[in-house]
């Protein structure tokens, strides 16, 4: 991967993350849940091909204590969706299993925290639709706590459960960047403006994140 390509990934990466980050302000908005997962797809596909490129070693430590903080973060959001559903249906055994904070997720061994993350999915996924017409489930945290969990899978060597590869994999890294630009430009940028006046912080912040730096 060259200096270009870098940077561009960065700034892939970047705005990715800053939507993770805000996820709070458009998530009520399902189409930029969707396009913003696809860019992540596409994020991780860029990484799968520049380790086919290089031999170079990333810091994986670091990557995988910062997407477990994630997870744990986001599990916490959908089980209390559940854990809410459950008190007020008397399933209190259901209650008593999505009692579990983000800092007890946070806590635990990773293969714990996995079992437990892939619980708090698949109870979220039989109930979705009561809950997503009742409490307040957005679909799309579901399908974006089932990417991360994927994409930890594969940091830790096994094999994804959620995602199905796409032939995204095959794809050249020039091939990926098109791609993402794409769906930034074309999708993404649009519906970041009905942030623009109703939440001038957010849609500033999002420009921001979007500018490639040349390092």
């Amino acid at each position: 991967m060259d200096q270009s390509q870098m940077n561009r990934k960065h700034m892939i990466e970047a705005t990715v993350t800053y939507l993770d980050e805000n996820a709070t302000i458009w998530q009520s908005i399902a189409k930029i849940g969707e396009v913003k997962n696809k860019i992540g797809n596409i994020s991780l596909a860029i990484n799968d091909a520049a380790e086919l490129q290089s031999d170079s070693k990333v810091t994986m430590g670091k990557v995988k204590l910062t997407l477990k903080r994630t997870i744990c973060e986001k599990a916490d959001i959908v089980n209390d969706i559940v854990e809410v559903y459950a008190v007020m249906n008397s399933k209190d055994k259901l209650a008593g299993k999505m009692a579990d904070s983000a800092s007890d997720l946070f806590k635990m061994k990773n293969d714990d925290m996995l079992r437990r993350v892939k619980l708090i999915i698949g109870k979220a996924t039989d109930l979705q639709e009561p809950l997503a017409a009742d409490y307040g489930l957005n679909t799309e945290q579901v399908s974006d706590l089932k990417a991360d969990y994927d994409h930890f899978l594969e940091l830790n060597g096994q094999p994804r459960e959620y995602q199905i590869k796409s032939s995204m994999a095959t794809h050249s890294l020039e091939e990926l960047f098109t791609e993402a630009n794409d769906l930034l430009s074309n999708q993404l940028d649009n519906l970041i403006k009905i942030f623009k006046r109703r939440d001038a912080n957010f849609y500033h912040g999002y420009l921001k994140a979007r500018m490639v730096v040349d390092y």
